[in-house]
Formats: C-alpha cells, structure tokens, sequence
C-alpha cells in the first residue's frame, strides 16, 4: 500500500445512510491523484461522485452499496451531501462535482502526460466532449472517445463489453471516465476492472460528458450558490422529475430520520 493511499485512509469519512464520503479540499484531491498518478506503479483506483440519489440508491441496492464502500475517493457531489454533513455532524464538507473532478483529472493528465479514454453517454457526446477538452487543455492525450455499451441496455452483450475493455487496455489508457449514469456506471465498472489492467484512476461521470458537450447548459452561478441546480435542472429536464424528488424530498427526510432515531437511541 502507497503512502498515498496510507494518507487517505486516515482522512475523516462521514457515514452518511451508510456510505462513506471522504472530507477533503478541493486541493487535498489533487494532491491524492497526483500521488496516484505518479507513484510508479498502475494500481486501480475507482471514484466515485457521491450524491443524494446515489445515497437514496444504495439503500434499496446492496451491490450499488458494496461498490461505493468499496471505493477508493468519494467525492461529496451535491448541495443535499454538503447539507447532510452539517445536519448529521454538524461540520462541513467541501462539495466537488463530476464536472470540477474531471478537470482535475484532465489537467493532471497533461500535466503528467497520462493518457484519457471516454466511454458512454449518447452517441456523438463523448467525442464532443473530447473535442471541449482538447480545447481547455491543448495538450491532452485523449486515446478514445466512444458510446459503449451499459449494463442493463437491451442491447448489452458480454462479447462487446469485452472487446471494448480490449479496446482500453490497447490504448494503454491511463484515467479512464465512464458516463454510463448510476448506478449502471459504477456497476460496470466493478465488474470489468479486471479486464483494465493499464487503468490507474476510473470514475463514473454520470452526466458531465453532456455538460462539457455543451448538449445540457450549466445551471446559473445564482443557482448554484444557493444550492437549487435541482430547480434549474426541473425546468430543462422535466423528465428528471421522479429522480429530483428522491434527492430533494426523500433525501433529507431519510436522513432526519436517522438523526432522529440516532438521538432517541
């Protein structure tokens, strides 16, 4: 075990819903990948962007829930993640999206001259995306950039999946980013990180493709600093109702929940 990994096994982790979610600054992560990605030898690390529907998720899904333990890095993604560790511990915790730990990534990738592969979201996307990356960060070496196939499409075929994880391992990819959505992507993930052998660092990114694709708009900064991209992201998607109402109404009720039976107890 690395001393990077020694480091990260002594952060403080906030047990939320039973899933743990690591207390660390935006610039503490950076200072992790980069140990992870330098140190010498490729040795896997799965990330994972922890939010409200992720929480709500694992309750009712125990290999989901195995996965996100299992995790090496979870990030607190979600306003609702921020406000349940003030409820619960009452201390705060730095939110860190898939989009900002993509970033990171692809900025330590040209830093270090690491090697990225794209795989997922809807067709074109990730090749859009790759083209929105290379343009912020001229010199990065994205090595594929392709739809994929999820686990649980109609079309999902075992053979596919794995020509695409030889298709990954050929690319000799270093950070390899997954836009499969949850809890599909993490899943997928799990089950083929065996098939991986030059990946160091691998993340479901849910939706961030679409995001830095330009197919879905950020929500305004006056949103987010108020904590409502639900509210903003209700009147783009509406379709994405059902799973708002679970990170807005069912989130925080589960959580009260606990801190109430907690205190009782």
């Amino acid at each position: 075990m690395g001393v990077f990994q020694l480091r990260i096994n002594m952060v403080t982790k906030y047990n939320i819903l039973g899933v743990p979610i690591h207390n660390l600054s935006y610039k503490e992560v950076e200072t992790l990948l980069t140990g992870w990605l330098t140190q010498g030898e490729t040795v896997f690390h799965q990330i994972v962007t922890t939010n409200p529907e992720f929480i709500m998720e694992a309750q009712k899904n125990e290999q989901f829930r195995a996965v996100l333990q299992a995790a090496a890095l979870s990030l607190a993604d979600g306003f609702g993640i921020a406000c349940a560790s003030l409820f619960v511990y009452r201390k705060p915790i730095e939110r860190i999206t898939g989009v900002q730990a993509t970033f990171v990534l692809c900025g330590l990738a040209q830093k270090y001259d690491k090697k990225v592969f794209l795989l997922g979201a809807l067709p074109g996307v990730a090749e859009k995306c790759a083209q929105e990356l290379r343009k912020r960060f001229s010199k990065l070496n994205i090595v594929g950039a392709e739809e994929g196939i999820p686990v649980g499409n109609e079309k999902f075929n075992s053979i596919l999946n794995q020509e695409i994880c030889q298709r990954i391992t050929e690319s000799q990819t270093d950070i390899l980013l997954v836009a499969y959505g949850a809890p599909k992507q993490e899943l997928w993930i799990s089950q083929y990180k065996s098939k991986l052998p030059s990946v160091c660092i691998t993340m479901g990114v849910g939706g961030t493709f679409d995001y830095i694709a330009g197919v879905i708009p950020y929500s305004p900064a006056f949103f987010r600093t108020l904590g409502l991209e639900w509210l903003f992201r209700l009147f783009v998607e509406p379709k994405r109702a059902k799973r708002i109402f679970t990170a807005v109404i069912c989130f925080p009720a589960a959580v009260f929940w606990y801190k109430l039976k907690s205190i009782v107890n």
